[in-house]
Order: structure tokens, then sequence, then C-alpha cells
């Protein structure tokens, strides 16, 4: 066995891991690690002026490429600085190994500077939180980490590492890594039982939630869905591409509005909830999400989230894709004489409603005037502009509704967004997901109070040289808590008052911002202007941003 520091150790499990890079803002509890990659180019160190923005871009890359990311803070601020991104990563379930320098463990005792509990920090935005105290431990805690964090339900862990355990030696052992075959197959008996209830539905709905892409299973979902001439609804706030978007079965995502939801799905008798994790409101009005006379069916690899807020009638552990085509191939044989044309009826019926409300949709795309853009033209002129395998990371907040509907995607891993509601995700994470597929096109739309949020990352795009395009949704407010306090009908309601909400006097200078960190940027201000502006900014070898006016309209939201 080789002697080692603990640093080296760290950084050997990384290469055997097959980490590529290492996300980070580095400070001096880091130096031991950060000293090695002067000396080997087995892994490449990715520079961000924020902890939030690292967590963020590493964030990106994780999902895109599927396995977990490293990222590297510097002690208990540090860690603060990246508990934003870090709490969006443990509500979408991202794989992510999350270091942080401790200070020296012969000190703590004197809590020096920067010292904190950093394990108790973690503990409740991670699947596991450790602090090493032996540089012999080094080892195995990684090997534990890559295996808890890539194991479903999957999601970030954390070690806390202190800088004497990180340049101290000894004698190593360096385990091999653990895979964990998790496709879980799921009880027959249940899914039996789960394909009599589907074949005997009038109106079934499918709500396909992350699980469905983590498991490769849209495919299997869609095979589902139009086997049972299901409508089909991604889960409020999805993180992932759980359904074709423009797929004729599917009805959108559903809202993270109890009323609404119940509106969406009042027609449906049987619900299927596939690797769903949120079905809760944003804010609460005393209602349910989900139509009580409904039935219920389950599918999820995490047992915490079967019958966790909505009683399920047939509850099924297992891997979804597995799970969903044992499913599909249980109700076939089930859909028979009349049952077989009731499916083809119900499907030409959701055909046709479907094609209805996007055509509604459609008619909201159109801008006249030299005035700000509606949300819904600068979506469809960016899928116009865009590849058809192009990848849009969302943050785009009040606009959303209409960039998830108008912005049609039906690859797999085409499709980002901060599912957790901690704002400052979008910039760093689409700079994550180009790292990981440089050879796609890369849209970020993102509202302009997001984008504050981590507007450092466009320094680590043009860095890099990654070449994504950044779409502020520009409406100078918090368009969003404006919206919400229009609901209320209260003072600022009656009163056009919205007390802390506007971004302006002065306005922020995107352009300004942009070029001060070395990526190009154009202001759009009248309709006619979108289209040139997207060619040329999907034209430029590195990163550019477009600042794009939309309608300052306040709508009622959230209630």
């Amino acid at each position: 066995m080789p002697e080692m520091t603990g640093a080296q150790a760290m950084f050997e499990m990384m290469v055997r891991e097959g980490v590529r890079y290492v996300f980070g803002n580095p400070g001096t509890t880091e130096l031991p690690l950060m000293d090695l990659f002067a000396d080997r180019g087995d892994l490449t160190y990715i520079l961000a002026l924020h902890e939030d923005s690292a967590l963020g871009i590493a964030m990106g890359y994780a999902e895109a490429t599927g396995k977990p990311a490293v990222v590297n803070l510097h002690t208990a601020p540090g860690l603060a600085h990246a508990l934003g991104n870090l709490y969006n990563a443990r509500r979408a379930g991202t794989p992510l190994v999350v270091t942080a320098g401790q200070q020296d463990t012969r000190v703590m005792i004197e809590e020096p500077l920067l010292y904190g509990d950093m394990v108790e920090q973690a503990r409740q935005y991670t699947k596991w939180a450790w602090e090493v105290r032996q540089p012999s431990e080094v080892p195995a805690a990684m090997a534990r980490a890559f295996r808890i964090a890539s194991t479903p339900p999957t999601g970030p862990v954390f070690l806390s590492l202190p800088v004497d355990v990180m340049e101290r030696r000894a004698i190593m052992d360096l385990p091999r890594a653990t895979r964990v075959a998790a496709k879980t197959r799921p009880d027959i008996k249940a899914i039996e039982e789960a394909a009599r209830i589907l074949a005997n539905a009038s109106d079934p709905a499918i709500i396909a939630g992350d699980g469905c892409a983590r498991s490769g299973g849209v495919g299997a979902v869609v095979k589902l869905a139009e086997t049972i001439g299901a409508r089909v609804y991604s889960e409020p706030l999805n993180a992932l591409l759980d359904f074709p978007t423009n797929h004729p079965l599917y009805c959108g995502p559903l809202f993270a509005n109890a009323k609404q939801v119940q509106d969406q799905l009042r027609n449906a008798d049987v619900i299927v909830i596939i690797g769903v994790s949120i079905l809760t409101p944003l804010v609460n009005t005393g209602e349910r999400m989900l139509p009580p006379r409904a039935r219920l069916v389950q599918i999820d690899a995490d047992a915490r989230e079967l019958g966790k807020n909505h009683p399920a009638e047939v509850a099924i552990l297992a891997d979804p894709c597995l799970a969903v085509e044992e499913l599909t191939a249980a109700v076939i044989p089930l859909l028979t004489g009349a049952v077989s044309l009731e499916v083809i009826r119900r499907r030409h019926v959701v055909l046709s409603e479907v094609a209805d409300a996007r055509g509604k949709h459609s008619a909201l795309a159109t801008a006249s005037g030299d005035g700000p853009m509606p949300p819904a033209f600068v979506a469809r002129e960016m899928r116009a502009a865009a590849a058809k395998d192009a990848v849009l990371v969302d943050e785009s907040v009040t606009s959303t509704a209409f960039v998830r509907t108008i912005f049609d995607l039906e690859q797999p891993n085409s499709y980002f967004y901060a599912k957790g509601g901690s704002l400052g995700l979008g910039i760093p994470q689409a700079v994550g997901v180009k790292l990981a597929m440089p050879e796609r096109q890369v849209l970020c739309a993102v509202g302009d109070g997001s984008a504050l949020y981590s507007i450092q990352a466009l320094w680590t795009a043009a860095h890099y040289k990654l070449a994504v395009v950044f779409v502020v949704f520009n409406n100078t407010s918090y368009m969003i808590l404006k919206g919400g306090l229009l609901a209320m009908k209260g003072a600022s309601a009656k009163k056009s008052v919205f007390t802390g909400m506007d971004l302006t006097e002065p306005a922020v200078d995107f352009l300004a911002l942009a070029s001060s960190m070395g990526v190009a940027a154009r202001r759009v201000q009248r309709a006619e202007e979108l289209r040139p502006a997207l060619d040329w900014a999907l034209n430029e070898s590195g990163p550019a941003l477009l600042d794009v006016a939309i309608v300052r309209d306040v709508r009622s939201v959230l209630r």
C-alpha cells in the first residue's frame, strides 16, 4: 500500500472515480489540494468567482452527464455561500460530492477564524455528511461519498477536510469503486393490480417526474401514455425533461398552485404518479393538490416519496423505467373489446384538447408595436432560432410558464430547471451543462432578478470559452412577488405600490455587466430586433448575452 498525503489520496480517488473536472473557489484550507493541480494533469480545475456559482456549475455538469460532480469550497463561510444551490441540488436529487477545507484539527478548540461545524451546516441538505479526522480515512470517505451520491435516490453528499489532515502522510488503502446495481424490479402483484386499475379507467392521467428522466424511462412513459390514451403532465417545477413537450398527449407542466392543479386534473379518475418529488403548492391555500376522488398509482425509487403527501392505492417501490415497462406489458392484454375502443376514443379526445390548448398558447406568442415583448413571443423566437437538439436551461421565473410550453423539446437531457426554487442556479447551471455537452447549443432563459444572484458565472463562461447564449427576460422587477401581492388584494394591489420589488433608478445595465466579464452582449427592445440578435448570439464562438425587454404587466399569481 502506498504512502501519501490526504490531499494526494483525495486526488487519486477522484481520478479512479473517473472525475474530469473539480469545480470550486479556493481558499487557504484548500491549498494542499490546489498544489496538486500544478503537478498533475489528470484533473482540470474550473474556477468560479463565488461558491454558489461553483456549486451551480457543478450541478449543471452532473445533471448533463448523470455522474457525480466534485465541488471544492472554502471553510464554513464558503459552504454557507453555497447553501442556496446545495438546497436546489438536494431537492432535485443531483449527484454531487461537495467538499470543503476545514481549519486545522489541532486548533479547532480555539475556534479560529473561518471555523464552523460544517457537518451540522450541511447535514439537512445532503444524503450524508462527514468530517475526516485522519489522512488514512480519506480514501474510504471519498469512495463512500461517490457511492452514496450516485445510488438512487441520488443526491449531494458532503465531506469536511481539515487542512492538517490533507497535509499529513499515511499508508493508504485505496479501495476500488463500488457500483451499486440499483435497477430494482417491481413487485409483480402490485404491477398486476395497477394494470387492472388502468384498464378500468375512464380518464387516466400521468404525472411524470424527474425520476422518469433519471432512470432513463422517458421513452417507457411515452409508450404507457400511448397505450392507455392518457393525458400527461410533468411534475411542478421539474428539473429535467420528463416527457417530450411536443408530444400530442402532453398537456404541459402542473403548476405549483393547488387551485390550478385541481383544475388541470379535474376529470382524472386514475392518476399514475411516476418519479415525482414535488406535489405541494408553493403557497398554502388550504387545498390539496390532487382531486380527492381520483385513484392513485405511484411508482418511485425512493420509498420516502411513496404516499408521502397523497395516499396511494397502489405504491410501487422500484426503478421507474423498469416498473413502467412492466406496467405497460401487464395492461396491454387487458385492453380488448370495448376497452380497446374506449382507449381509441379517449386518445382522440386528448389529442384534440391538447391541439386546441397549443393553439391558444401560440396566439399569445405575438408581438406588436415597438414596446416590450410578451415572454411567449421571446420563447417562440428562441425555439425558431435554436437547433432542434438545443438544450434549454430555465430560470425565467414568471416567464417560465411560457418558456416551458412554447420552447418544444423532445430529446432526453435537453431541459434543466432550478427545482428547489432557490434563485441563482440558471446562469451557472448553463455553464456546467455546456461544459458537459460542448457539441450542443445551450440557451439559458433567465429572469433579470434571478440573473443577479449569480451574475459572476458569466466570467467562468468567458474564461473557459463556453458558447452559452444567455437570454435575460427583463421586466425590471421581481414580478412574481408583485403578482403575489396582487393576488392578496391588499394595499399594494389597491395603490399599485410594490415596495422593494422594482429594479430601477438606476436600471441594471446587463450589457456593462456582461462586457466587464468578457461576454459579448446586446440589448433587444423591439420585436423586430429579436431574431437577428438570437442568430448573432448563436453564431458567437464564445458566450453571448441578450438583454430582452419584456412586458411589465402585473398578473395575479401564487394564490
